[in-house]
């Protein structure tokens, strides 16, 4: 038995160098699909494809009825401003299930250091996995009241006239764009800091329920101030959504008290801060090869 060696010698890359901006967007494409199960094993289909449909059944069911129902009218119909108060257990169920399936394995299969190693640097990694996990949520806060403002229209119970219906468009715009913004933000940065996916699903569900029990116990049973229902993230979204749209429904919570202004201005701080935390947080965390 004999043994060749073959000197090839050293073969430089001639291939198209992309750069760091083809870099991002793959990585940010990868998290999309990585969000929704998409080239997975079956299982991680399941929990995506139930809590977008969840988000868009109350929008379904509600245009069904004022179609094939003569007696219900435009009153009783869900009104936009209603909306995230019917899907925010899809949001909290699709955040903690997207944004660990987004984060945490690469830091437990040593992806990270391989991101790094590449043209992505700590800050663009960051950037990349939020476009992916943002432009994933929007299927869960915009696309269903679009759908819901569509539907609508096509039956007789939508906005009034061009105008108006460019007016809601609008408003859904901004409403599912922060609500996105704040839930990509948040899921980032508790998935940075377990390493274990059931952890930081548990820890997403959490951060989001504990302030707003407390909070309400707080404000309704202790009779703090009202200012206290700030400091709860979920209903501060839910709050903000409605002055958005200008149709603000009385919870009976002290929050129902606060000026819509405050409200709005705080969500969007709630939605800078949880993404600026995740910046952070990947600017100090240690990788492991």
């Amino acid at each position: 038995m004999s043994t060749q060696i073959h000197d090839l010698g050293y073969r430089s890359y001639v291939g198209e160098r992309a750069g760091v901006a083809w870099a991002v967007r793959s990585l940010a494409v990868h998290s999309m699909r990585r969000a929704l199960g998409l080239k997975r094993a079956g299982k991680h289909k399941i929990v995506p494809a139930i809590t977008i449909a969840l988000a868009f059944l109350p929008a379904i069911v509600m245009v069904g009825l004022s179609a094939f129902l003569p007696d219900f009218g435009v009153s009783d119909l869900l009104g936009y401003g209603d909306y995230y108060g019917a899907i925010f257990w899809a949001l909290f169920l699709f955040t903690a299930a997207a944004a660990p399936g987004v984060l945490t394995t690469d830091r437990t299969t040593g992806m990270l250091a391989m991101y790094l190693a590449s043209p992505l640097n700590r800050t663009t990694y960051v950037l990349a996995k939020a476009i992916g996990l943002f432009s994933v949520m929007l299927l869960v806060t915009v696309a269903p009241i679009i759908f819901l403002v569509v539907a609508y229209t096509f039956v007789g119970a939508g906005p009034g006239g061009p105008l108006d219906f460019i007016e809601i468009m609008g408003r859904a715009l901004v409403a599912g764009v922060i609500a996105a913004s704040f839930y990509t933000g948040l899921g980032m940065f508790v998935s940075s800091i377990p390493k274990r996916w059931g952890i930081a699903s548990v820890s997403i569900i959490g951060s989001l329920i504990v302030p707003s029990i407390v909070t309400s116990i707080l404000t309704e049973g202790a009779n703090t101030t009202k200012w206290v229902m700030l400091a709860s993230p979920a209903d501060v979204i839910g709050k903000a959504w409605q002055h958005i749209f200008a149709d603000v429904t009385d919870t009976g919570l002290a929050i129902d008290q606060l000026s819509g202004s405050v409200v709005v201005l705080v969500a969007i701080g709630y939605a800078a801060l949880g993404l600026a935390l995740s910046w952070w947080r990947y600017q100090t965390i240690e990788v492991e090869r």
